[in-house]
């Protein structure tokens, strides 16, 4: 019997493009030895382009759109949106419920492309670990960033990791109630935070995380990654879409050509202008203020979360 590997994206109309070329990396190295079920957690994307992502099907791939938004109604106004950060980035923390069929699952951000075989990273033994991720790659280039995780979220910056690529542990997330924790820390306290999906999701697995190779998830940095390069993650700013000396951003075109979206990606890359990297640029001015000012907040995890819990103990 084939082995069935669930993998899950989160997006809407503006990211489909990109999704489309990661599953395209999927697909390409994909064994006929197992079966593949990828899911997209969606609330708006049109007709039009779930049956472009569609026509990848084949005998071993299977795709549906799964519409979020009974889930996300009643606490919608609850959910901060967050410099570019959008609904789509919370999709994650709902799989647990929403699924109850997997025990375990993949979560990929769509801006990513598989270098082999998905089913290699499905494969890594989690024990009673709720994910396996890799560790943030961006906290330890910047002192602002690494300051931030330690003194505003309360975590060591060395176990803060990327929740862009996981591998989740569904079953042990029904037995510490991952879903209820989140919820309850968004409705009681709704932490001032940068990144709030991965925050929260770094804070509710602190000290139950197995740790990937950077390989596995690579973001496009000059360091070398460890171990082999199996996933490339085009996260933050230089996109290769808009760029074109992002570091590794061979591999995105590699697939991007046999997407449905090929046109329409070049034709970004080609019209992103000297304007829209001054405006990129300035995004992450705003983020080192908005640091600033989460400094002086009460409402920081490290602040209320952590405090808490120690006084408790």
């Amino acid at each position: 019997m084939k082995k069935t590997i669930p993998i899950f994206f989160a997006c809407n109309d503006n990211y489909v493009p990109y999704m489309d070329v990661a599953i395209v990396s999927i697909i390409n190295h994909a064994s006929s030895d197992n079966d593949y079920k990828i899911t997209v957690l969606k609330t708006n994307i049109s007709e039009e382009n779930q049956e472009k992502i569609l026509k990848h099907q084949c005998e071993n791939v299977k795709i549906e759109f799964y519409d979020v938004q009974n889930i996300l109604s009643p606490i919608e106004k609850q959910l901060p949106d967050v410099f570019h950060y959008t609904l789509a980035a919370y999709y994650r923390l709902f799989i647990e419920k929403a699924f109850p069929q997997y025990d375990k699952a993949i979560y990929l951000d769509c801006d990513v492309v598989l270098l082999t075989d998905i089913a290699e990273l499905y494969d890594t033994d989690l024990g009673d670990h709720l994910v396996a991720a890799a560790y943030e790659q961006n906290t330890d280039r910047s002192p602002a960033f690494t300051n931030y995780v330690q003194d505003i979220i309360g975590i060591p910056y060395h176990t803060y990791f990327n929740s862009g690529v996981m591998v989740m542990n569904l079953k042990e997330f029904r037995k510490a109630k991952v879903e209820e924790q989140f919820l309850h820390m968004l409705t009681t306290y709704n932490f001032d935070c940068l990144a709030p999906d991965q925050e929260y999701i770094n804070v509710i697995c602190h000290g139950r995380v197995k740790y990937l190779p950077t390989g596995w998830n690579k973001h496009s940095f000059p360091e070398k990654p460890e171990g082999e390069l199996k996933l490339c993650h085009f996260a933050l700013a230089r996109k290769p879409w808009h760029y074109k000396d992002t570091i590794n951003g061979e591999h995105f075109w590699k697939y991007a050509r046999k997407s449905e979206y090929y046109g329409l990606i070049k034709s970004q890359l080609e019209s992103f202008t000297k304007e829209d990297e001054e405006r990129e640029n300035a995004m992450f001015g705003k983020l080192v203020e908005a640091i600033k000012n989460i400094y002086r907040s009460e409402k920081t995890f490290r602040k209320l979360w952590f405090k808490g819990k120690l006084q408790a103990e």
